[in-house]
């Protein structure tokens, strides 16, 4: 049984601390892996709900912890359903193979929707919900402590051979800022969403109606979510989801984001596997190692410090991040890299 904490809250005038900002730079991206910790507490929406406001403190310190697991960020190009979501530039893979797209931007994190395969007696089925035409804004970018929005999403829902129609709403608020305490440490510049979230189900005239209410903590300090707790319910049954982000990782570009404007370059590009390439611009940096990542962030292969020309023999065609760090530990650049 889940059990309820006690949510401590301390408020204070909001003119002694600027009210941080979340941008597209706390964004997650393509290659993050992000450990999560499942806990086993109950959400208790009135004392969140009264947590709202300036400069509180949340206190989280004792959650329960279930078990340890994670998310994974690829390149939608690389999953099972990309042909299903041509919009979307990251895709969220979590510990349960559910597939999230997503299409990222300065200004907005929209859904483009999801798939997972339902587990059973072969041959598995696989559900979707595609939103393609009419995506879900789940945030607008960038948001402060009072920000808020709402959207009207829509699209087609599919699953065990039968085709549905979907459409929903979501409304949010940034309701609440100040410092997150949880068992990994504490957290400054934290900025809380709450929203509200309705979607129909229509299949053959009949229509199931799921509901979501989310809390959400993101700090401008950090990339993604440092704590996340919901309440789903669907035609009366309720389910409840509380994790925390285990390892943040600090704000910023890395792997991929930085190689838009890379401080090197790969000669040539796209190049042919089995070719070698050649690093333009890290000379720079001598002795930096390269390494070499795929679309799911995974290391491809570790080329000895120093090296200008990297060959690419026994890998597969795709997109690829290359990551210099130098001798003194510090990056050095990085770049895209197409195989074919």
């Amino acid at each position: 049984m889940k059990r309820s904490l006690p949510l401590f809250v301390l408020g204070l005038s909001s003119s002694l601390v600027a009210q941080p900002t979340i941008t597209s730079l706390n964004m997650p991206l393509v290659g993050d892996v992000v450990s999560v910790a499942l806990c086993s507490d109950a959400v208790d929406a009135n004392a969140l709900n009264a947590s709202a406001g300036a400069m509180q403190t949340w206190d989280f310190s004792g959650l329960s912890v279930n078990a340890n697991e994670q998310f994974n960020f690829v390149d939608p190009a690389g999953t099972l359903w990309a042909n299903d979501y041509p919009g979307s530039d990251l895709c969220g893979i979590s510990w349960d193979g559910s597939h999230s797209y997503y299409a990222s931007s300065a200004s907005a994190l929209d859904t483009e929707g999801n798939a997972f395969i339902i587990p059973g007696t072969p041959p598995e089925d696989t559900a979707k919900v595609i939103l393609s035409a009419d995506m879900e804004r789940m945030l607008e970018l960038p948001y402060t402590y009072g920000a808020s929005h709402s959207d009207a999403f829509s699209g087609l829902f599919s699953v065990l051979g039968f085709n549905a129609t979907v459409d929903g709403t979501i409304d949010l608020e940034a309701d609440g800022y100040g410092t997150l305490v949880l068992a990994t440490g504490t957290y400054a510049n934290v900025v809380r969403y709450h929203f509200n979230r309705v979607q129909n189900n229509t299949i053959l005239g009949q229509t199931t109606t799921s509901t979501k209410e989310q809390w959400g903590w993101v700090s401008a300090d950090h990339r993604f979510w440092l704590l996340l707790m919901e309440i789903n319910s669907t035609t009366g049954v309720t389910d409840e989801v509380v994790w925390f982000n285990t390892d943040p990782t600090l704000a910023g570009p890395s792997n991929v984001a930085d190689a838009a404007a890379a401080p090197i370059g790969i000669y040539p590009n796209p190049a042919e596997v089995g070719s070698a390439i050649t690093l333009v611009g890290a000379q720079r940096a001598p002795g930096a190692q390269a390494v070499l990542f795929d679309a799911s962030g995974r290391v491809a292969r570790t080329f000895r410090p120093g090296i200008m020309q990297l060959p690419t023999d026994g890998l597969q065609a795709g997109a690829y991040v290359l990551r210099l760090t130098a001798a003194n530990g510090e990056p050095a650049g990085n770049a895209r890299v197409t195989l074919r």
